[in-house]
């Protein structure tokens, strides 16, 4: 089974501004894809039934062919994923994923927003217990991950390409290096949770484990694990790498390189 993306469509369209498309047996249209699709009003050659194993969203939803006229809902209501069904009004346990596209609020993009905006208000609680503190180093570098954050969730709503964060020039190779060797960069050894580091300590940490765990929500979201591919490899890769961030950043302050 192949998964196909909005970012595979728009990389083909930008070569050949295609009217129709034909999607094979076994092959799965993500929710954004199905929406480029339609917004343009490409027609869909829906071949993928022909296989018996297809998927009940694609199936469910390309057979009623989307005889919208504009975007992927009528002009006064919205579409429900993954049964395709038309309605007037917003469901209360439904919510948006991208303009009139309505998904139930337990979807994995959902819970994956919710878990980003939650980690976005314990960075900036975060920041100012540091800034009162007098750490004005640590709350510069902690607030460039948080508005790094804030990029994070524009690049998955809009469905835009997300860039590198750009954090003190380091390049991904170097935020590896330095959170694999704080000994050699830092002055101290890999650091195991403890409470003898003291309050603030804890709240940084807070920030790291909860990194991880949206790391973990954006796979479940944006991860195939049956076809071995994933929609947002730039997410899920960023994420990784900003837990290691505040690692380093955990590892500074217990070395004494943070000064108030």
């Amino acid at each position: 089974m192949k998964i196909i993306t909005e970012i595979d469509l728009r990389a083909e369209y930008k070569n050949n501004q295609f009217k129709s498309f034909v999607l094979n047996p076994g092959d799965k249209l993500t929710p954004a894809a199905l929406q480029f699709l339609n917004e343009r009003r490409i027609e869909i050659q829906d071949n993928s039934r022909l296989s018996e194993n297809r998927s009940q969203n694609t199936r469910d939803v390309t057979a009623k062919k989307f005889d919208i006229k504009n975007g992927a809902a009528p002009k006064e209501g919205y579409l429900c994923l993954p049964s395709g069904k038309s309605v007037k009004d917003k469901p209360e346990h439904f919510t948006h994923l991208r303009g009139t596209l309505l998904v139930s609020k337990s979807n994995p993009v959902i819970k994956f927003r919710g878990q980003l905006d939650l980690l976005e208000a314990n960075f900036i609680t975060c920041i100012n217990q540091v800034n009162f503190l007098g750490y004005k180093e640590m709350a510069e570098d902690l607030n460039e991950i948080f508005l790094y954050l804030q990029e994070i969730m524009r690049a998955e709503v809009l469905n835009k390409p997300l860039p590198f964060i750009e954090f003190k020039g380091w390049s991904d190779t170097d935020v590896r290096e330095y959170s694999h060797y704080p000994d050699k960069y830092f002055g101290v050894k890999h650091v195991l949770p403890s409470p003898k580091f003291g309050m603030l300590y804890g709240e940084i940490n807070k920030l790291r484990a909860m990194t991880r765990q949206l790391e973990i929500a954006a796979v479940e979201a944006f991860c195939h694990e049956e076809e071995d591919q994933c929609e947002r490899i730039d997410i899920t890769m960023a994420l990784n790498r900003l837990s290691s961030l505040v690692y380093i950043i955990i590892c500074k302050f217990i070395g004494g390189h943070y000064k108030i």
